[in-house]
This record gives structure tokens, C-alpha cells and sequence, in this order.
């Protein structure tokens, strides 16, 4: 549904947001792309990029922001806290998928303005290219009920993530569940890692502020999901024998 003004007024509620490339685009499908995105995604939460970047600062920075660290002024100039603050989010060749809740009124339309934006600007100079990157409006839809969160978690975080593992599995089948569950454990694009893995990013927020929000029984546990994701992979394996993802 098209975006309104008054659904972003609720910090208390989360929001599922999916945007796409126009023409489908592959706007994902390159590393650089992709690391450029992830950059931009803290930078338009929290200020602006730091002038005259270089394409290894960018990717470093990046980097860095995915390993949990933190990052210099001489990457980004900070301004004011997040906008918006992340639970999931993942990054498919032409579209992309947050689960997300805002920090300040109006905070996901602002930070959404600024994100699609800044990120055109880079791509349209990088591909030689002019016009609209991304479609005029952005789906977003309220989540209500835990049970809506955690689909909307599984949607984002495995459904997707397999899309650039296995393109028509949803059809096929998965061919190889302990390969699959692999990919998604190193995918670097999406929340997989972070939620159901080790990795630790300066993407999503803090355990703290999801409680604070939401209490304690909004935290994800991780050995539960874990086995979910593994069934989830198991139950679509196209092969006969027995599936084994320990």
C-alpha cells in the first residue's frame, strides 16, 4: 500500500518495508553495489557521508559497519541519533526488504527520502545512467501480532537470502539443504547472520532498544530460530533421502 503519513506516528510498532529497482534492475548483483547500499543505509540514518570518499573507503567503511565496528568522522559526519532503528533487512539483486520501526515522527519517510536518493546518485554516476533507481512508492505494511513479526522475520531473513542462492527454488525445490544454509550464514546482505549467527553489525539495533520498545519477549531466541530456519530448509529439499544440517 502506498505510504501515509499518519501509520508512521507509532514508534511502538514495527513496519515491513519492500522497495524495487525500476525495470527490475539488478542493481544488487555487484559487491561494490551492494557494500555502497550497506553504507548508505547507516550513513542516511544517522547524517551524511563524509565528503570526497573514495570507492576502498566506502567499501572498507562497509565492512566495518558489518563486523560490528565502529567507524571515523572521516566516513560519515553524524547529526542526530537514527531515524529509524532495524530488526531485519536484506538486499536481493533489484529490491530490498527492511523490517523496521521509527525513532522520531516521521522518521521512515525521512530516512527512506534520503536512503533511495543518496543511492541513486551513486549508481546513476557509477552506470553512466540518469532517472528514477527505485520505484515511486515503497511498500509498507504495519506489523500487528507476533505472529506477523516472526513470518515477516522468516520472509526476510531466509525466503529472500535463497532467491540469490537457488533463483526459482520456491517452484523447484531446494537442492542442497546444507549448502543452503550455508549461503544464508554468509550472505553478508541481509540480517541472517546477525539473528541466527555470530556476526554482531552496526546495522541493527540494540538489544536494549527492543526491549525497551517491545519487551523482553520481542528478543529473538537464537537456538529456536535456528532450528526453525533448519526445518524450514529440510521440509523443501527436492531430493528423497533424509536431510542432515547438523
Amino acid at each position: 500500500m502506498a505510504a501515509k503519513r499518519e501509520i508512521f506516528l507509532n514508534r511502538n510498532q514495527p513496519y515491513h518495508i519492500l522497495n524495487r529497482a525500476v525495470e527490475r534492475r539488478e542493481i544488487f548483483a555487484k559487491e561494490g553495489d551492494c557494500l555502497r547500499f550497506i553504507f548508505q543505509m547507516y550513513a542516511a540514518n544517522v547524517g551524511k557521508p563524509a565528503s570526497n570518499l573514495h570507492r576502498k573507503d566506502v567499501i572498507k567503511a562497509a565492512y566495518s559497519l558489518l563486523a560490528g565496528e565502529e567507524i571515523s568522522s572521516k566516513f560519515i559526519i553524524k547529526e542526530h541519533p537514527p531515524l529509524v532503528n532495524f530488526l531485519s533487512f536484506v538486499l536481493v539483486i533489484n529490491h530490498y526488504h527492511f523490517n523496521l520501526f521509527p525513532n522520531i515522527e516521521n522518521g521512515i519517510p525521512i530516512y527512506m527520502q534520503r536512503l533511495n536518493i543518496g543511492f541513486a546518485k551513486y549508481f546513476n554516476l557509477k552506470h553512466n545512467r540518469k532517472g528514477t533507481l527505485f520505484e515511486s512508492r515503497y511498500k509498507i505494511v504495519p506489523i500487528q501480532t507476533n505472529f506477523q513479526l516472526d513470518a515477516v522475520l522468516r520472509y526476510i531473513n531466509i525466503i529472500n537470502p535463497l532467491d540469490v542462492y537457488q533463483p526459482g527454488w520456491r517452484k523447484e525445490g531446494l537442492k542442497n539443504g546444507k549448502e543452503a544454509l550455508k549461503f544464508l550464514n554468509e550472505y553478508q546482505y541481509s540480517s541472517f547472520p546477525d539473528l541466527f549467527g555470530k556476526r554482531k553489525s552496526k546495522i541493527l539495533t540494540s538489544r536494549e532498544l527492543i526491549v525497551k520498545f517491545f519487551g523482553k519477549e520481542a528478543i529473538i531466541n537464537q537456538e529456536e530460530y535456528l532450528k526453525f530456519a533448519k526445518d524450514f530448509l529440510e521440509q523443501r529439499i527436492v531430493f528423497p533421502h533424509p536431510l542432515y544440517l547438523e
